[in-house]
């Protein structure tokens, strides 16, 4: 067990005066420090807001770890809004990221802050909690805390100053060959109607993907969601970009989605490609991320990288990802973790009797 000078408690992003956020503000930059060495770190401003908006279909409660006049670990919880749509299958999931600071570990910090995450899950009925990490002290925590590898994602980079343009437009025009299919490109925002059309077949190949072993309710694209995080790239000036190929009725035959951030405006963050069933085979995937790179190259000629996250599983986008010039920059393990598992754990450390 953590020894006394520890103390555990909640952070109200809401109510917390400006003393405790710039403690807290101290204790995430370090942090996100060791976690992405060298990596660009949100302003102040922009880390408040986010914290503190209402989102449409999660709400989270936050918890620190106090030792004197600094924090050295914090969790994060989340869950699904009871009052939102589509709410009934996630009844039973909670979402946790928890962190202690390289040199603080190895004292029962950690144990100590999945106590509030115990409360939470019996609080609102929870039986599972899915937690991720990419680092070895973070997969040995959790497995010594009763939680199970589920799946495996990987953060691929690459580096467009390598690209191969003939390549691009030989991939780009395979989409349209035969003519049965024809692009489709939103740069910058897609009007909310025809983000409506789209919200079953998004669903429909998001839910295809291979996700391991995950126990979780199918993912559903919600308009309201598309609507807020507009807002937020409104606020920001960030674009969300578009690509699709459809037939001669406008049904989806492929789509590939990224998010541009004026804060980094040399990264693209590739969202989901997919390609629906009745089109595989054709080299779709291809097109579709070549006809992205185009469109947003002519757009921002400052752009150097492009990232984006996959499953271990999903060969098929890994080997189209390897052909482009994307290289692994660091993998995720996704672990869920039971109450009744992390109940025995915190009753064997000692946790719950303090």
């Amino acid at each position: 067990m953590a020894n006394d000078t520890i103390e555990i408690r909640r952070f109200d992003v809401h109510m917390d005066d400006a003393s405790e956020w710039a403690r807290f503000h101290r204790y995430r930059r370090l942090r996100d420090e060791e976690l992405h060495p060298g990596e660009p770190q949100a302003a102040d401003a922009d880390f408040e807001h986010d914290a503190r908006r209402r989102m449409p279909f999660h709400e989270a409660e936050r918890f620190v770890a106090r030792e004197g006049d600094e924090l050295v670990g914090n969790l994060i919880l989340w869950r699904r809004r009871p009052d939102a749509p589509n709410s009934e299958p996630f009844a039973l999931h909670a979402e946790a990221w928890l962190g202690v600071l390289a040199a603080h570990r190895r004292r029962g910090i950690g144990s100590r802050l999945l106590v509030p995450l115990l409360a939470f899950m019996r609080e609102h009925g929870k039986t599972v909690a899915t937690m991720n990490t990419f680092y070895p002290p973070g997969h040995a925590f959790l497995e010594a805390s009763g939680a199970v590898l589920k799946h495996r994602v990987v953060e691929n980079r690459m580096r467009i100053d390598g690209l191969d343009a003939d390549e691009l437009a030989r991939w780009k025009a395979q989409g349209t060959a035969g003519g049965a299919l024809r692009f489709e490109i939103h740069p910058g925002r897609t009007p909310m109607e025809r983000l409506a059309q789209l919200l079953a077949p998004f669903s429909d190949l998001f839910n295809d993907m291979p996700l391991g072993e995950l126990e979780l309710p199918p993912a559903r694209y919600e308009l309201d969601g598309y609507a807020n995080w507009y807002r937020e790239l409104d606020r920001s000036g960030g674009e969300h970009h578009l690509v699709l190929l459809v037939d001669a009725d406008g049904t989806l035959a492929a789509m590939c989605e990224a998010h541009w951030d004026p804060r980094t405006p040399d990264r693209l963050h590739q969202r989901l490609t997919g390609v629906a069933r009745a089109w595989r085979g054709r080299s779709l995937a291809k097109a579709v991320k070549a006809a992205m790179l185009d469109s947003v190259r002519a757009l921002h000629p400052e752009l150097r990288t492009v990232v984006t996250y996959n499953s271990e599983a999903n060969a098929p986008i890994l080997a189209i990802n390897h052909r482009l010039g994307f290289e692994v920059h660091r993998r995720q393990g996704v672990y869920q973790l039971g109450v009744e598992a992390l109940a025995e754990c915190l009753a064997r450390r000692g946790e719950l009797a303090a």
